[in-house]
């Protein structure tokens, strides 16, 4: 009776050990890596007409993954056919003091993680306005986590 019951411990607990879901390891190179960006063509987006409003010094960042995703943030212009099996939208917003401009953008890739830079320029006016920018990458795996870094002027 006494070596049936340490058999069977002794085979539960293997089966507990051995049933443990695992998680793979990240590649041994997690190294940071530029990512091939595209503009989306014919959107005449407003940063007014996209999201909600934001406060001087605060930005949005949206991860859009398909047209439905895209329309319901979308409120005014119409938006571009862009294929979602293919590619994935990255959408950010912010509020500057005095008036601004994208400057610069880049989408860098370490393992899973993502990071959308983005460095605005000052314009020639004073008064405060949102600026919209915006690409496409490379349909983002499930999972893949996105970060966003804005530089303002």
């Amino acid at each position: 009776m006494k070596l049936s019951r340490v058999l069977t411990l002794g085979m539960g607990t293997l089966l507990a050990l051995g049933s443990c879901q695992k998680t793979a390891a990240p590649p041994a190179d997690c190294s940071t890596q530029a990512v091939e960006t595209t503009d989306p063509s014919g959107w005449a987006a407003s940063p007014y007409c996209f999201a909600t409003p934001v406060a001087v010094g605060q930005y949005q960042t949206y991860v859009i993954n398909s047209a439905a995703e895209l329309q319901a943030l979308n409120h005014c212009a119409s938006p571009p056919t862009i294929d979602f099996a293919r590619y994935t939208l990255l959408v950010g917003k912010t509020k500057t003091a005095a008036c601004s401009n994208v400057k610069t953008q880049e989408v860098v890739r370490s393992c899973d993680r993502y990071t959308y830079r983005v460095v605005l320029a000052a314009g020639a006016c004073q008064a405060s306005t949102e600026v919209l920018y915006y690409t496409l990458v490379p349909k983002l795996a499930a999972g893949a986590q996105v970060t966003s870094e804005v530089t303002l002027p």
